[in-house]
């Protein structure tokens, strides 16, 4: 080896040595945080979605363009503050997790939204509305469960009566028999269509279409009428800020009452 001899050269062969180790251990640092990375995150997800004893889907009607009846107030804020209310409440109370159909201000459609809750399987779903009449003297409170015929009719037909109870302890005025009542939609030879709504004491099954937030729901899913936007009296108790809250107040009361009891019903 010209101009080096063999004890010259043999340092440079351990630095080179220790270069390529070098290089080895980062490599093997980077393999080793992208496995940490993707643990932790098959982890988080694993923790987020079963560490909840209960899962709740929660729907606020209408959104983006559509505002839902208008009267005093829009329909969709109505929604839009009622389920934010809810949706707070629930979290805190450490037992639930909130899934939500749609994001403030987002415009997707009703099928959309069904089709999500159908892929998330929640333990109950609660889609919000607000209700509209041709004048102002139209009040107060209703809901709609899943009709008679549906798999999960009688646990929807459950939970209804368990929150028109609460709205009524909370001062909603209930209409029908008990607030709750069923509702379809009936076509005529010619393709129109009209709402058909049927007291809950009317248990008979109709070959007719429902709403769409309730169709292909396994579990107890009801829709609530939550006041009148034609309405100011009803607008003043269930349509304000304070309203809202006391509506997402009975709500929750009702969700936890109902899935309490479920729970003690249910065999071990």
């Amino acid at each position: 080896m010209k101009g080096k001899n063999w004890r010259e050269y043999q340092p440079q062969r351990k630095q080179k040595k220790r270069h390529r180790h070098r290089k080895g251990g980062i490599l093997k640092k980077l393999i080793l945080a992208v496995l940490l990375f993707a643990l932790g995150y098959v982890g988080f997800q694993i923790y987020f979605r079963y560490s909840k004893p209960y899962v709740i889907g929660l729907d606020a009607g209408h959104g983006g363009i559509d505002v839902g009846a208008v009267g005093v107030i829009q329909e969709v804020d109505l929604t839009e503050h009622t389920t934010a209310k809810l949706a707070e409440l629930l979290q805190a109370d450490g037992r639930f997790r909130v899934v939500l159909s749609r994001d403030e201000g987002e415009d997707k459609s009703i099928t959309d939204r069904n089709k999500l809750f159908q892929r998330v399987k929640p333990n109950l779903v609660l889609s919000i509305h607000a209700n509209s009449g041709e004048d102002a003297s139209a009040f107060g409170f209703e809901c709609y469960p899943s009709p008679p015929g549906k798999p999960n009719y009688e646990k929807s037909l459950v939970l209804a009566q368990y929150i028109a109870k609460e709205m009524e302890g909370a001062g909603a005025r209930l209409r029908g028999t008990d607030g709750v009542r069923f509702g379809y939609y009936v076509a005529d030879e010619e393709g129109n269509t009209s709402k058909l709504l049927l007291d809950s004491t009317d248990t008979q099954i109709y070959d007719y279409d429902t709403f769409g937030m309730l169709k292909n729901m396994a579990c107890p899913t009801v829709l609530v009428e939550q006041c009148f936007v034609t309405n100011q009296e009803d607008v003043a108790e269930f349509g304000t800020d304070e309203g809202c809250a006391r509506a997402a107040q009975a709500y929750y009361q009702a969700i936890c009452k109902y899935l309490e009891d479920v729970e003690k019903a249910e065999p071990k």
